[in-house]
């Protein structure tokens, strides 16, 4: 019997799960926790829903989200834990000594870089996001959508893929959408809500942004460069940091663009977005991970340095044979 074969029988068969999202969650972390939890109430079952942090603002009106812990998981290892889009169990934070310590864990995510930790490891590397791959469950569960799953569900494939102008939107990421749409679901209003509307604080963080932009290897990468000073001097919360990466990228006759985010003197978060390039590879090298497109690591050290160190290995993968 296969890992999903397993998976759907405990699903079926088991009465208390415990869901959990990944530290900064985004779109498909958020809509994938919540679709998952509601279809499993829908089924009768006991469930309480996880994820380290807090939800950005953005995602908020998603039904759902004000019944989500943020601090205490109180270890139980008699209670199925499913764990959604967490290619690692370090991205669960402050749950994870919690999460390792059960009995069944079900690792349910899209990442190439997916380490395989659960008990049961449900991991597609084909499947545009993980809220793909929780629709596809819900469906062989037998679960009816209504509005609230689906309107997360779209948010969860949606954010993934770019509001699917990404190269991992398929044929079936259509065909699952096309589905959602049926419940009833204003698309128009959904991306105007998660892609364009920004606060004015997100503008000025942009500014910021751009002003120090840095061009590398005959302009193929872009480099921007912001700091929790400069984040708070700007009025903008750590919300504002999502996104910005991708205007590196977007700069034509860029291959690779950088956003370094110095948190501390010791601690630097890189993110990293291609037009071609594989960079889970290259945050791999740099103990992060991510998908193909769209990467980012955390490294610590002065900003110097890890600067160093981040531009010696994106200019190696630039440079290979066939680049």
């Amino acid at each position: 019997m296969t890992d999903r074969a397993k998976i759907i029988e405990i699903l079926k068969k088991e009465s208390k799960f415990y869901l959990i999202s990944h530290m900064l969650p985004d779109g498909d972390s958020i809509g994938s926790l919540l679709a998952m939890g509601e279809g499993l109430q829908k089924m009768g079952k006991d469930v309480r829903l996880f994820a380290p942090g807090y939800i950005p603002g953005k995602y908020r009106f998603l039904e759902g989200t004000e019944s989500i812990v943020h601090e205490v998981l109180v270890n139980d290892p008699d209670i199925t834990m499913i764990v959604l889009d967490s290619s690692d169990p370090d991205r669960l934070g402050i749950f994870k000594d919690a999460v390792l310590k059960s009995k069944v864990i079900i690792n349910l995510d899209h990442h190439v870089t997916n380490q395989r930790f659960g008990s049961l490891n449900y991991v597609d590397s084909n499947a545009a996001a993980t809220g793909e791959i929780v629709y596809g469950i819900l469906q062989e569960l037998q679960v009816e959508l209504n509005r609230s799953i689906a309107e997360s569900l779209y948010v969860a494939i949606s954010t993934d893929t770019g509001s699917f102008k990404y190269e991992n939107t398929t044929p079936h990421t259509h065909r699952v959408v096309a589905s959602l749409l049926e419940a009833g679901l204003n698309p128009g209003a959904l991306s105007q809500r998660i892609f364009d509307e920004r606060p004015l604080s997100f503008y000025m963080l942009m500014k910021v942004a751009i002003s120090g932009l840095e061009m590398y290897e005959g302009r193929r990468i872009a480099v921007m460069t912001l700091s929790r000073d400069l984040r708070e001097s700007s009025g903008a919360s750590t919300d504002d940091l999502e996104g910005i990466v991708n205007y590196t990228r977007n700069i034509e006759g860029v291959e690779l663009g950088i956003l370094f985010y110095v948190e501390s003197e010791q601690e630097v978060k890189v993110g990293f977005r291609s037009k071609t390039l594989d960079v889970s590879e290259l945050a791999g090298n740099l103990n992060g991970g991510g998908h193909i497109r769209a990467a980012g690591c955390r490294l610590q050290g002065d900003f110097q340095t890890v600067k160093e160190r981040v531009l010696r290995e994106s200019r190696k993968m630039l440079n290979e044979p066939g680049v």
